[in-house]
């Protein structure tokens, strides 16, 4: 890792996340903990050797940790520390500063579910705590709940969900560009469970990921 050599404490902290893929890799842990070869899919371009350096790297930055999940699964995961789960706030402002500042998405640039929901997650929401939300979209699946009024997202299903929501990917990125309403995502899409409940989930979607007026 390269260092700024500076007694500063924004040059220190560069130092750990500074690097090419860091804050990336703290995004994709964001939603909860990930296989290796979901970071690489979650992380399209990087060579599989920068993404085991990073790894290495930000583990022994006390960042991330990797542990075996228990039998019958035996898979190995990478999730957050407490020092990883620190950056979330300043990956949220840099994503507000990204939808209200940074240049348009060129056309063929990769797009992901779960980095659009970043910008949903910690909206207001009507959900009351403890009623939960399933979101499909194409192969990839997301809890949606609400801690003290506001949306929070993980990766996976929601097993005891009280809605579940099958939407296409087209469906769900003209719903956080604002380019659909919520009844039109719903009427696109497959609800099993209580309609109402997944109509409150999926609230604070909307628009979530358009360029705010300036």
């Amino acid at each position: 890792m390269k260092h700024y050599g500076q007694a500063c404490a924004i040059a220190r902290a560069l130092d750990v996340v500074g690097e090419r893929w860091n804050l990336l890799l703290v995004r994709e842990l964001t939603l909860g903990p990930r296989r290796y070869r979901d970071l690489a899919t979650g992380l399209p371009g990087i060579p599989s050797n920068v993404l085991a350096a990073r790894l290495k790297d930000l583990q022994a930055c006390g960042v991330i940790t990797q542990h075996t999940l228990p039998a019958p699964t035996d898979v190995t995961v990478y999730e957050l520390t407490e020092a990883g789960r620190a950056l979330q706030p300043a990956l949220k402002e840099l994503l507000d500063w990204g939808l209200r500042y940074g240049p348009e998405p060129s056309p063929g640039d990769a797009a992901q579910p779960g980095w659009a929901l970043l910008a949903a997650a910690g909206r207001p929401t009507a959900l009351p705590d403890g009623q939960t939300c399933e979101l499909r979209v194409g192969p990839e699946f997301f809890y949606l709940g609400s801690d003290a009024g506001k949306l929070t997202v993980r990766r996976g299903p929601a097993p005891d969900g009280d809605a579940v929501v099958t939407m296409s990917a087209d469906t769900f990125y003209s719903l956080l560009t604002g380019q659909t309403t919520v009844t039109g995502a719903v009427r696109h899409s497959t609800v099993d469970g209580e309609p109402g409940i997944a109509r409150r989930a999926l609230e604070p979607l909307a628009a979530a990921g358009s360029r705010p007026v300036m």
